[in-house]
């Protein structure tokens, strides 16, 4: 595997339940959602230093390191960094993660890992 991008940033981002709601039988993102969104694909376009998106097929290691041990569940927080690396340009879509790592580690700040590596 060669290594494409490796990037830490602040916080962790919102669970699936955190990143939804509902109003009059629709949809929406949440504001919270929609600004760490925002902050994630910024730094990823940052890192990314305008270079195409990849077409091949790839794998996403993350590893969420968790300022406290309430409980959540390590998934919730995944679907929202995939559709982030297609937003930012970094791959064409997410479709093309064959290999997805997910770790969870309890440490001093929240913060969020992407290992991204070309398969």
């Amino acid at each position: 595997m060669t290594e494409l991008l490796d990037l830490e940033l602040k916080g962790l981002p919102p669970t699936v339940n955190m990143m939804y709601r509902g109003l009059h039988g629709h949809r929406y993102k949440t504001k919270e959602a929609v600004m760490y969104q925002s902050g994630v694909i910024t730094g990823l376009r940052i890192a990314w230093n305008n270079k195409p998106p990849v077409t091949d097929r790839v794998a996403l290691y993350i590893t969420f390191t968790a300022s406290n041990h309430r409980r959540w569940d390590i998934d919730n927080r995944v679907k929202v960094l995939q559709d982030c690396f297609a937003e930012a340009g970094v791959i064409k879509d997410d479709s093309q993660i064959d290999l997805l790592c997910i770790r969870r580690l309890y440490g001093d700040f929240d913060t969020t890992r992407f290992k991204l590596y070309l398969l």
